[in-house]
């Protein structure tokens, strides 16, 4: 390549081919190339552009002036391919539109339009290998990130390869998860001497020597450094004076040089490459008619060519490499990008993009301006239609730095602050709420309290972000008692994550004592928080049950996600058959939608209910599918929590290594709270529970009772996982003979069993009165356990009390009695994957004589569970468009998924399917 970045690159070039043939044999990929400017990122992808003859090959070059614009890099990259989208789902496909036509707003979140980008490749290799270049990665604005980064993870089975370069140190692509790095660091000096010596064969040594310790093994400096000398320097007539330049780093020395090409062009050339540097489209015509408006024309981009600075190729204008386009934009004096912003914004298309024009005026403008201040706000409120919260935290911060009003410009401050958040911009939305300091409007005063709270939860300060929540609960109630009911309730949720929740709930009400919050149901339910956290179960439970009716019925008065952020409740309740219900229709809502940021929350709820409800295949599933897109949505908290619930199911499967380790690449150190319904404990918690169970299942009842006594007798005792956990406490403390130490969690979860009234609870609890009975008694409270236990819904349970039930009857010598309810304990834990569980019936009834019956086939059991899901939509007749719609996945990985699983399950065709057992 004209830049000599293959030099030395021999081993990244042969990855890349790999990734090349990977693709044209249905075996997609993606890698990351990092490396400092000028190490030769761009020379490889010009060089696999090359190599990709025959392949629909799709290029964007990311671009500082438009990082802030969202989908700005998605525009580029895919304009021209939507008329080969037909088959897309309708939603997939009207949100590209909407990003990349500008075509009306999409209807759901920004990985709505990374699964639909995800489909529409897979659309465009079904004719032929797709190949995606995308250089100044770095530059790229966050949701056009988000999308790619999310595609990327997702074409393993497909005619795709994705090539990303970006520099070091840029925070989108440092490590991104799920995707290999090719680092280019400098060259050997051997490499160097041999580039040289390809590219100047008339060097002398010593200047090549020279050469090489100033470029520092940078392939672009060798190439341009050596380039720059005069015929006397190359051979070493005339000394080399590189003194000014002597200190800078590699790269810039080579932007030096491009800096005096740049230069030495006509003015008029320099004001047109000062507006292509500021456009991000490409778009030669845009251009040229923006460059007209300085005074430049068409004509004038001759010089620039023959310096070898940029190129025309059909429709588009090229720079040469990132650091020519950084050094005619950063070369240029303040009046001349302003003067090319402004010229960009005017010569825009009647009707386009109007976020563009508001960013090229604002880029235009030096002081405060009100007109265009407030169309950067329109243009924020049109960015969050499109999933962009980046954008919209950015533009309206830059209104605010257009705003002289004090008030109304610490109203757009925090308006920047909660995009920010939302984005997961964690450092700049506390600078910006600190910025906006203190706001007059109550909505604002709320809505940055809110801000703030969160930013302080997410650092591990929990008592600062309830206190924060208090004191505007204070400020606001009295003007909107409404929104003091709300940052109440949040507050309540925070004081569950206290490091003293008992003394926390004292806190928080003696702030709040007083205050009128009118007939407000938020307001109960806050409160019905609070009773359960501090142990009144039965003022709690009729608050809680209230306020979660209350959501219900008002739901579809709110947007997906805070209906996602308030379901779920009288989880405390342990009614988890009727939040399942409304999780499942949750859900349904979230695939229909395309909500593919939300779904992971409401996945992890559905997999905490199926886990408690007994269904642990179905919570399996479920949890695996929501860790799958927690990361590749790059919500680190929540797959922390779903990797919870997969360490409870190994544990209750007697998996020690998968308790330990539940989903490969978490995030151990994330937090395992800030679900609605099982409060916001430290991950530890969730660790502690999970381990606990494994001791139980597997006979370790010392570990298991020190497990469960921290957990119910600890600061966060009255968190749903320890509430479940006094039964166990119970059994492991009987199980050592130490009854009295037994008695006290018992008399615990019988209280909060009558306060919740929950039929599950209330045959537990009768299981807890079997074990604490003497040995004449013991038999009527299993019994009315058992008739209890009919119709609960936790399977599990149940069989855990036949279990105890039938050991009881063997040491009672009632053999034939013992060996039945053994037996179908047994069958039980079978179909629920409770293998430690299964493995004690099974010791019980060899005890006993009997030889356990063998399972049947677990066919179910033969798959993975992205196979067992695909499976089980395929057996209802959808085709693998439809399946892959409802997935995020491509029709051609859901037909691979099939084809696998054929041989697996025996049978030869999708037909056959409908006729077995997946349960």
């Amino acid at each position: 390549m004209s830049d000599g970045g293959l030099s030395g690159r021999d081993r990244e070039l042969d990855r890349l081919e790999g990734l090349l043939a990977g693709a044209a044999e249905c075996r997609g990929g993606a890698v990351v190339l990092r490396g400092e400017a000028g190490s030769g990122k761009t020379a490889l992808l010009e060089r696999v552009g090359e190599l990709a003859d025959g392949a629909t090959l799709l290029r964007c070059v990311g671009v500082e002036s438009e990082a802030a614009l969202p989908y700005a890099g998605l525009q580029v990259l895919l304009r021209g391919t939507l008329e080969r989208a037909r088959g897309l789902p309708e939603r997939q496909l009207r949100a590209l539109r909407g990003v990349i036509e500008l075509d009306g707003a999409p209807g759901g979140d920004r990985f709505l339009v990374g699964a639909a980008t995800v489909s529409l490749l897979a659309e465009l290799a079904e004719e032929r290998p797709v190949v995606v270049l995308v250089d100044d990665a770095h530059w790229l604005d966050l949701e056009t990130v988000d999308a790619l980064l999310f595609a990327a993870r997702r074409i393993g089975v497909g005619r795709v390869a994705m090539v990303f370069a970006a520099r070091e140190g840029s925070a989108a692509f440092d490590g991104a998860p799920g995707l290999p790095v090719l680092h280019l660091g400098p060259l050997t000096d051997e490499e160097g001497a041999a580039l040289l010596a390809g590219r100047a064969p008339d060097l002398h040594a010593a200047v090549s020597s020279r050469i090489r310790g100033l470029a520092q093994g940078n392939p672009l400096a060798l190439v341009e450094l050596a380039g720059a000398l005069t015929a006397a320097q190359r051979d070493g007539s005339e000394p080399l004076d590189a003194r000014e330049i002597a200190v800078l780093p590699a790269s810039w020395r080579v932007r030096r040089i491009f800096d005096e090409r740049i230069r030495a062009l006509p003015g008029p050339t320099r004001r047109l490459l000062t507006v292509a540097a500021a456009d991000d489209t490409g778009d030669v015509a845009l251009v040229v008619a923006a460059a007209e408006r300085t005074g430049a024309t068409a004509g004038d981009l001759g010089p620039a060519e023959a310096a070898d600075l940029v190129r025309v190729s059909g429709r588009r204008l090229v720079f040469r490499h990132p650091l020519v386009r950084a050094a005619a934009y950063q070369g240029a004096v303040l009046a001349e990008r302003t003067a090319a912003h402004r010229a960009l914004a005017e010569a825009g298309p009647a009707g386009g993009d109007m976020g563009r024009r508001a960013w090229h005026l604002a880029a235009a403008t030096v002081g405060y301006d009100e007109e265009v201040a407030a169309e950067l706000e329109r243009s924020a409120e049109l960015f969050r239609s499109r999933g962009g919260r980046a954008a919209v935290a950015a533009a309206y911060r830059r209104a605010a730095r257009l705003t002289e009003d004090p008030e109304a410009r610490s109203l757009r401050l925090a308006a920047a602050a909660a995009a920010a958040a939302e984005a997961g911009q964690v450092e700049l939305a506390a600078a910006l709420a600190d910025e906006a300091g203190t706001v007059c409007s109550s909505p604002a005063m709320a809505r940055l309290a809110s801000v703030r709270a969160a930013l302080e939860h997410s650092r591990g300060r929990p008592e600062s972000a309830r206190l924060l929540l208090v004191e505007a609960t204070r400020e606001v109630t009295a003007r909107r008692p409404a929104t003091g009911a709300w940052l109440m309730f949040e507050s309540a949720a925070m004081a569950w994550d206290a490091p003293d929740p008992v003394a926390a709930v004292r806190d928080t009400r003696a702030r709040l004592a007083g205050l009128d919050f009118g007939d407000c149901p938020v307001h109960r339910g806050a409160s019905g928080v609070l009773d359960a956290l501090a142990g009144d179960p039965v003022v709690g439970a009729a608050a809680l049950r209230e306020f979660a009716g209350y959501v219900v019925r008002t739901r579809h008065e709110r947007s997906l996600s805070d209906q996602v952020r308030l379901h779920g409740w009288d989880m405390l309740l342990g009614e988890y058959q009727g939040v399942l219900d409304e999780s499942v229709a949750l859900e349904q809502e979230c695939r229909a939608e395309g909500a593919v940021g939300v779904l992971p929350r409401v996945l992890l709820r559905l997999a905490r209910c199926r886990l408690f409800l007994g269904r642990h295949r179905d919570a399996y599933t479920t949890a695996v599918e929501g860790l799958e897109i927690a990361r590749d949505t790059g919500q680190r908290h929540l797959a922390s929590l779903l990797c919870s619930v997969l360490s409870l199911l190994a544990a209750l499967d007697g998996d020690e290594a998968g308790v330990s380790e539940p989903g490969v690449g978490a995030d151990p150190g994330g937090r395992a709270g800030g679900e609605l319904g099982s409060g916001v404990a430290p991950h530890q918690v969730s660790l502690t529970r999970a381990q606990g169970m494994l001791d139980l299942g597997l006979g370790r009842y010392e570990a298991a009772l020190q497990r469960f006594d921290a957990l119910t007798g600890g600061p966060y005792r009255h968190l749903m996982l320890s509430v479940h956990s006094l039964p166990d406490q119970v059994e492991a403390a009987v199980r050592l003979g130490r009854t009295a130490d037994a008695g006290p969690p018992a008399e615990r979860f019988t209280r909060w069993a009558g306060a919740t009234g929950t039929p599950w609870a209330g045959a537990v609890e009768l299981r807890c009165r079997a074990l604490l009975a003497p040995d004449g008694a013991a038999e009527e409270w299993y019994e009315r356990a058992l008739t209890a236990h009919e119709g609960d819904g936790r399977p599990f349970e149940e069989a855990r009390t036949r279990l105890l039930y039938g050991e009881w009857l063997r040491r009672a010598k009632r053999r034939a009695a013992a060996r039945e309810a053994l037996t179908v304990a047994l069958a039980a834990f079978e179909r629920t994957q409770a293998g430690a569980w299964a493995d004690r019936a099974r010791t019980e009834l060899r005890a006993l004589g009997a030889a356990p019956v063998p399972a049947g086939p677990d066919l179910a059991g033969r798959l993975t569970a992205q196979e067992l899901r695909v499976v089980r939509l395929a057996a209802t007749g959808l085709s693998n468009r439809d399946i892959g719609a409802r997935l995020f996945l491509s029709p051609r990985t859901v037909g691979y998924h099939l084809s696998n699983v054929y041989p697996k399950l025996g049978v030869t065709s999708r037909a056959a399917l409908g006729a077995l057992d997946l349960g």
